[in-house]
């Protein structure tokens, strides 16, 4: 871990007979900022503060006051014993041993104390340096209190190489456990600095070693390929010592001086430098500005007294930050449905806008722990087990732990949880909205309001949507449904539909020809009785025996398959009805592709994408009307009906007939499976639904409450429940300012960004 001794030696090295004086920059709160230059090449930064400050703030007078108490508890004993005793030979019992055991327990304790306090004394930190070696790197150092071998020792020295200085190396370079404070640098384009801090700023880009500065024409070559990129945050860790915003601004100015400016030295009395140095000193502050979550500020519950507002969002507008999201949901991938798709399809697209989005969900199998999904979807799988229907259990505080952690350390700005049947969902709401993050909910189901399940799902509902700063709805009728069902203000509750990625879902006329004139129906779903399994069951014999160029092609598996294998067999329908089984979601494509018809007999909808899918193919729609479905598609593209089987017969009929008879018409029909593919992708696309969703993000960080006003809102969820809610909400705060006491934010290690390859090459050819 030390430095090379090349670099140590060659660059800045004080016996080169550089200038060793030292001058006090700054003191703040018993800690001052020392510069000693060497030469223009080497500057070292020493934050220091004085020797009983030190050991006051150490475990040093702790660990000193608990061995004080156990030598007095040994006097006493000690005392006792002998006044018991009355000077008399010890008891019988001990007699033989000769051990008194109160005494020498206290002393040994007392003794183990004594030595926690030595070490505690050892590790206390006087000094922490930085020794910043310009086209060379860094090395760290700080100085303990204790020094052994008559010699001052340092301890904790890493070495940086300059060439390395980005956040994800630094982490790596540095024992990031020890981490307490940052200094983030920002390299930034060319165009955004003086000439000279630009030119030496280019060092800090290259991984394969130093570059010198060989004309005008190199410069400039490397100014216009900067100015291009976005600045880069490098970070430099004082590990032991918390110096205090103002040495931190004051260390951040000086030690970019050192390391990026060119000709410092002639220009520091300049007026034009100083701007520029209170520049660097505001970039700092919007970098600061820049971290997500309470770190960045004061919490929510600390602002203006009141209810809460949502803010000026007319002005708002659409968000133009970059957000870092953490999705929460216990239906994700590898299992497949509407809800997981809708979240991975969303992710993808969010990373494409330059977003950063984390997933969150529960252990599938032996897939557990983190993985990284295309274009870099990073996604955690807890070791949490589903017992109901792809649900966790609920644990309330066992998971803040975790979420705690992500959150800090992968920068969140907002959480978004996905479907009210998620536990991990609503968990993560609770929890994040303690912290004072923003949340987002996404409701992607329609609930009754009169069995059990419906009544119990509805009052949980009622407590989060009651925290979250916005509501999203798929469907009008999702969102009527949710309004009534959580009793949210119509005005934080926001519609945006589902989309389908019309680049994959494509038309293919050649797979249907291959049927030889028949015609396709296609059902793809669960075979569940949600999903109207019932109903197709007394749907395909009606169907069969009225049309008999129509053959059936189920794909989909669930517990009411037996159902319709009975049904085929009895009607004798094996040769026109076709049982897929479960069939992976890249392949479902291809049994669109087959289909003239797309047949949909749920029960219940609040937004169906596989409708989507299949108009996208290229494919009219048979659909039950119930829920959101609706709203999907225009009338002549979907055909709706009650959900019975003989109107369901009766709008296949008219959809049957509304198919284009030969190739020739086909091409002219305006229902040609190319027409109706353009149409529905003009329709939905997940690029619009990413930006409705940053339009959503934005009106969330408009959004204005406090801790009064969140418990006013808790309050009104119920005569019991409402003041069930707030008390697990401030046991839930105590919960939370205790690991904030016990485990520092600050020592929570920033988790580095994905980088795709092609963005590493262009640095690289840059």
């Amino acid at each position: 871990d030390a430095a090379p001794s090349k670099a140590d030696v060659s660059v800045g090295s004080p016996e080169r007979g550089g200038n060793n004086a030292c001058r006090v920059l700054l003191t703040h709160r018993g800690v001052s900022l020392e510069e000693r230059r060497f030469d223009d090449e080497t500057t070292e930064y020493t934050v220091r503060r004085g020797t009983r400050d030190a050991i006051a703030r150490s475990a040093f007078p702790a660990w000193c006051a608990l061995a004080a108490c156990f030598a007095v508890a040994h006097a006493l004993a000690a005392v006792a014993d002998g006044t018991s005793s009355g000077g008399t030979a010890p008891s019988p019992e001990n007699a033989g041993s000769g051990f008194r055991s109160p005494p020498l327990a206290f002393a040994a304790a007392a003794s183990f104390a004594a030595c926690l306090a030595v070490r505690a004394l050892a590790g206390a930190v006087v000094s922490e340096s930085a020794l910043l070696m310009r086209h060379v790197g860094v090395r760290l150092s700080h100085e303990t209190v204790l020094r052994f071998g008559g010699e001052r020792k340092q301890r904790g020295v890493r070495f940086i190489d300059v060439h390395r200085l980005r956040s994800a190396a630094v982490l790596e370079a540095v024992r990031a456990k020890d981490v307490r404070s940052y200094l983030c640098f920002r390299v930034f384009p060319a165009s955004a600095l003086p000439e000279e801090t630009a030119t030496v700023g280019n060092v800090a880009r290259d991984d394969r070693g130093p570059r010198e500065t060989t004309g005008e024409g190199d410069d400039e070559k490397r100014r216009d390929g900067q100015g291009r990129r976005e600045g880069r945050r490098v970070v430099l860790v004082f590990s032991k010592i918390r110096p205090g915003l103002p040495v931190a601004r004051e260390a951040y100015r000086r030690a970019h001086a050192a390391m990026f400016a060119a000709r410092e030295e002639s220009v520091r009395d300049d007026t034009e430098t100083e701007k520029n140095l209170r520049s660097e000193a505001e970039a700092f502050a919007d970098s600061l500005r820049c971290l997500p979550g309470p770190a960045r500020g004061l919490g929510w519950w600390r602002g203006a007294e009141g209810t809460g507002g949502d803010g000026d969002v007319e002005t708002f507008g659409k968000s133009s930050r970059r957000e870092s999201i953490l999705m929460v949901s216990d239906f994700f991938l590898p299992n497949l449905g509407g809800v997981e798709l809708h979240m991975y399809s969303l992710a993808q697209r969010l990373l494409k806008r330059g977003h950063r989005v984390t997933v969150l969900t529960h252990a599938y199998g032996d897939r557990c722990g983190v993985r990284y999904m295309t274009n870099g979807l990073k996604v955690y799988y807890a070791f949490r087990v589903p017992v109901y229907n792809g649900s966790t259990l609920p644990d309330i505080f066992g998971n803040f732990k975790l979420l705690r952690a992500i959150l800090l350390r992968e920068k969140i700005t907002v959480v978004h949880a996905h479907q009210a049947f998620s536990v991990m969902g609503h968990e993560a709401v609770f929890h994040a909205r303690t912290m004072g993050y923003k949340c987002v909910f996404t409701d992607h189901s329609l609930f009754g309001f009169s069995d059990t399940s419906a009544i119990h799902m509805n009052k949980l509902l009622v407590l989060t949507l009651s925290d979250c700063n916005h509501v999203v709805c798929v469907s009008h009728t999702a969102k009527e449904n949710t309004v009534l069902r959580s009793g949210a203000p119509p005005r934080r509750v926001s519609v945006v539909p589902n989309a389908v990625d019309a680049a994959r879902f494509t038309p293919d006329s050649s797979m249907r020809r291959s049927e030889n004139g028949r015609v396709v129906v296609a059902v793809t779903a669960r075979l569940a009785y949600r999903k109207g399994v019932h109903l197709l069951a007394g749907v395909i014999p009606a169907a069969c025996a009225a049309f008999p160029e129509v053959d059936f092609l189920v794909a989909g598996d669930g517990p009411m398959r037996p159902h319709l294998e009975r049904m085929t067999q009895k009607h004798g329908l094996t040769s026109r009805v076709t049982l897929l089984g479960n069939v992976p979601h890249e392949r479902v494509v291809d049994v669109l592709r087959r289909a003239h018809v797309f047949l949909n007999c749920s029960l219940t909808e609040s937004f169906c994408i596989a409708i989507l899918e299949a108009a996208c193919c290229g494919c009219l729609v048979v659909a039950t009307g119930v829920g959101g479905v609706p709203e999907v598609l225009p009338p002549d593209l979907l055909f709706l009906a009650e959900p019975e089987p003989e109107a369901l017969v009766a709008a296949l009929s008219d959809a049957i007939a509304a198919l284009p008879r030969t190739e020739r018409s086909e091409k002219k029909s305006e229902l040609s499976p190319a027409a109706i593919h353009a149409r529905v992708r003009e329709m939905y696309s997940w690029e619009d639904v990413a930006s409705r969703l940053e339009t959503v993000y934005a009106r969330a960080h408009a959004t204005r409450d406090t801790m009064n006003g969140r418990m006013a809102r808790l309050r009104t969820c119920g005569v019991f429940a409402g003041w069930l809610f707030c008390a697990v909400a401030a046991v839930d705060y105590l919960y939370w300012r205790w690991l904030e006491f016990s485990d520092p934010a600050a020592t929570k290690d920033a988790a580095p960004e994905y980088v795709p390859d092609d963005e590493e090459e262009e640095e690289e050819a840059e």
